[in-house]
């Protein structure tokens, strides 16, 4: 009843939700009959580190992050984003599985002899299009939406949205996306209102900011561009693309990916640590809670939300800011050339976001030729830590690895990369030199070993990109980190911050092997494409548990939500974030027309790699209807049988028990699963029949039991003390443990999902997770007990 009500509310909602309005009239195509399909919404923070997330986190900046890692069973993976670490050789690499597609985010194309920055339309088409030749994959996101990203990944035009890839004027006329802009704003209007009121806040915040960045000796023009760049980009985008997410999964896309540029912004400003970047996460925060949310109420996909940075920061000093005549003038003077020789800095100061780089556009496009004094000598690209010389004149090995010495010892540049004709790379550095890839890890000895021996290698395909420099300039030194450009956080290199972002991703969730180290895009990438059901891959990772079992009972309500939704992929899923080694599972259908015909109970096993028995306990025709047993190991069926009822009953529907063997480590559990009736009369009867010798009663002493199931009985009545006297309780078991209820997951008031235990086993931990998946994918909570053998049983058993 409780759920009926529940989910004719939910319908409700849904047909009044702006999400689905704008779906009808934006002349969006939903997806239909795909509820029961795998579905991913990729969510990027763009630039934030590990270090930095945990740090916000631990200051109630990202509570909701916090609440996903401490309740909900999110794992925090350190992603490596690989070399350079910048979103455009992450992205290539997370979309087509291509390594440096890219050398840095601006560069030297030797081929159009033009410097450029990822973000214009014609250079990420032209590198996407090198992506899909080289890798012959349609990309990752293929039938999804992209928002705010570098390249399309693969998803139709319509669907790219705020890309470099998509940004052309005539793309926007093209895709329609004009229209449908203007179309947003007379549907969204208390959206639209509520956007221009946090952009007019944030305007207010920023003005004080400025003049206080100014005062410090920052530069005016880029402080006042600043306060353009964090209401706009910080506010007025990531609210966009909040609404947007929520109407793409609202329609059913197979995968949403979505990136926040804010915080990478404003840290590029200010530097990763400081209260002015960190102030950005509260609204990503509460912008990944909407969506989170709205993933898990549509109604057309099954979706997973993970949560990732493509890379971290590094607080850095700059050469822009502190060496007259930035870094041009340092290898000018290593060069011994004069300083009256016409040498003017190429601007390295264009900021990474899409914002600020087209505002910028008409001043960069100056750029994009070489000068002809750059012409007769070199070229330096360096809007990072990581800069690019060309030098365009010939020059032998010899000199260049002379000339790299005196960039380190006289120039005072942290680091310099050469790589010869012959293919030897060396990494020059204050206390000497370094062979790449052998000699990295020990350079790099302050970063996790498998870390530093992964950029090692990643430096061979990064120093082979034929777009790379003739001497590549690092910033990152073992005593300090630099930046070639006017910055306080920079990213692209090797620190140990840059290259160590997170990815956060629900319990269970098949990563590859080695990603207790870390994992890289390419894995990244594999594991998306198997949660979408494209691959099977990674098998599914299981806790080793040598001394304990973990037993669950779940009433799934036939896999019908409180949403309104059938889907026994969402119980596989809960059962399988808990990772119980036994499972008993109530109200499950086989064959019955009002779930699709299929066999539940087979299903949730297949997606758990679990033995199962099914127990039917109504039978019409080809229908059946019951419970099921789930186990790690064989299960050896003792005896199934009907339970008493009561011929008066106002609930009438038989009901059956299941007595089973499962044999752990050559000790045979006695497992009993069933779901009583709903009158007190039949229930009494049926716990006396069940605790009777020809059930419970009859085990032999030595042997254990576990009685667990939907038993319809509240504490304090007489079957359930009849049960409590013989068994052990496992939520009132352990001292201090306050039980809780079971039933409903609208708003829980009854105690009726129990897990019994005979006196061999010990109960370590109890537990109901409660989730927003949980919430809505049945009427009951799960219950979940940990349990120990106990001593004497402890010495003759384990497992793993």
């Amino acid at each position: 009843m409780f759920a009926e009500i529940e989910s004719r509310l939910r319908r409700l909602r849904r047909r009044i939700s702006r999400s689905e309005w704008a779906v009808r009239h934006l002349g969006l195509t939903p997806s239909e009959g795909t509820s029961e399909t795998p579905g991913l919404l990729l969510i990027q923070i763009d630039g934030l580190a590990r270090r930095q997330l945990e740090a916000a986190m631990a200051r109630g900046r990202m509570p909701f992050l916090r609440r996903l890692t401490s309740r909900h069973g999110y794992g925090l993976h350190t992603f490596y984003p690989g070399f350079p670490s910048t979103t455009p050789a992450v992205q290539g690499e997370l979309y087509y599985g291509v390594k440096s597609i890219v050398p840095a985010f601006a560069f030297l194309d030797r081929e159009l002899q033009e410097v450029g920055m990822m973000f214009y339309p014609d250079w990420a088409k032209k590198f996407e299009a090198l992506l899909q030749a080289r890798s012959h994959d349609d990309g990752l996101l293929k039938g999804g939406s992209s928002w705010s990203n570098i390249y399309s990944g693969g998803a139709a035009p319509g669907e790219t949205h705020f890309c470099g890839a998509s940004n052309a004027p005539s793309d926007l006329w093209r895709t329609g996306k004009i229209r449908n802009i203007f179309i947003f704003l007379v549907l969204q209007i208390p959206a639209v209102l509520r956007i221009t009121g946090l952009i007019l806040l944030e305007f207010l915040i920023a003005i004080p900011e400025a003049f206080r960045g100014v005062w410090r000796g920052q530069w005016f023009s880029r402080e006042f561009g600043a306060v353009i760049s964090r209401t706009f980009i910080g506010i007025g985008l990531r609210e966009l693309l909040t609404i947007s997410g929520k109407i793409d999964v609202t329609r059913g896309l197979p995968i949403v990916h979505l990136n926040f540029l804010g915080y990478d912004e404003l840290a590029h400003r200010r530097g990763p640590a400081s209260a002015y970047a960190h102030w950005s996460l509260l609204g990503i925060d509460r912008a990944i809670r909407h969506l989170y949310h709205a993933a898990h109420r549509s109604s057309r996909r099954h979706y997973q939300v993970w949560i990732f940075s493509d890379h971290g920061q590094e607080r850095v000093r700059s050469f822009a800011t502190e060496i007259p005549g930035g870094i041009e003038q340092v290898i000018a003077t290593c060069l011994d050339r004069p300083r009256d020789a016409g040498w003017k800095a190429r601007p390295q100061s264009l900021s990474h976001t899409p914002g600020r780089a087209l505002a910028s556009r008409r001043r960069f496009e100056e750029q994009r030729r070489p000068s002809d004094l750059e012409r007769q000598t070199f070229t330096v690209v360096a809007m990072g830590p990581v800069g690019h010389v060309y030098f365009n004149q010939p020059m032998g090995d010899p000199e260049k690895h002379a000339l790299a010495r005196r960039l380190v010892t006289q120039g005072g540049v942290p680091g310099v990369l050469h790589r010869t004709k012959e293919g030897s790379i060396t990494w020059h550095h204050a206390a000497g030199e370094t062979a790449v890839p052998a000699e990295v890890p020990a350079l790099l000895s302050t970063h996790p070993g498998p870390l530093a021996a992964e950029i090692g290698r990643d430096l061979v395909p990064f120093m082979e990109n034929p777009d790379t420099g003739d001497l590549v300039l690092l910033g990152w030194g073992a005593s300090s980190t630099w930046t070639f450009a006017p910055e306080r956080g920079a990213h692209a290199g090797p620190g140990l911050d840059e290259t160590q972002g997170f990815l956060l991703t629900p319990p269970n969730t098949r990563l590859p092997a080695g990603a207790g180290d870390f994992v890289r895009p390419a894995g990244l990438r594999m594991a998306a494409m198997q949660a979408l059901g494209r691959l099977s891959i990674f098998r599914r990772h299981r806790l080793a548990r040598t001394a304990h079992l973990r037993v669950m009972t779940y009433n799934a309500h036939g896999c019908a939500g409180t949403d309104g939704r059938i889907s026994p992929r969402r119980i596989a899923e809960i059962i399988a974030q808990q990772e119980p080694d036994i499972v008993a599972v109530q109200e499950l259908d086989h064959g019955r027309a009002r779930s699709r015909g299929e066999d539940q109970a087979a299903f949730i096993a297949d997606q758990l790699g679990y033995q199962v028995v099914f127990c039917p306990t109504v039978v019409h025709g080809d229908e059946r209807y019951g419970h099921a047993l789930f186990s790690r190991w064989p299960i050896e069926v003792v005896k199934i049988d009907v339970l008493p009822a009561h011929p008066r009953t106002w609930f009438p529907e038989a009901r059956h028990a299941l007595w089973a063997r499962i044999v752990v480590e050559g000790r045979a559990l006695n497992v009993f699963t069933t779901h009583f009736g709903l009158s007190a009369s039949e229930r009494l009867a049926q716990m006396q029949r069940l605790l009777g010798p020809d059930w419970i009663g009859g085990v032999r002493a030595h042997e254990p039991v576990i009685l667990c199931g939907d038993l319809n009985l509240s504490p304090g009545s007489e079957p359930y003390s009849l049960a409590a006297a013989r068994l052990r309780d496992v939520q009132a078991a352990r001292r201090g443990h306050r039980p809780q209820a079971t039933f409903s997951t609208t708003r829980p008031f009854l105690r009726i999902d129990h897990i019994f235990t005979s006196d061999h086993f010990e109960t370590l931990a109890s537990r109901l997770p409660r989730s927003a998946l949980t919430r809505v994918s049945s009427d009951h909570f799960p219950l979940v007990a940990e349990l120990s053998f106990a001593a004497a049983a402890a010495e003759t058993t384990t497992r793993t």
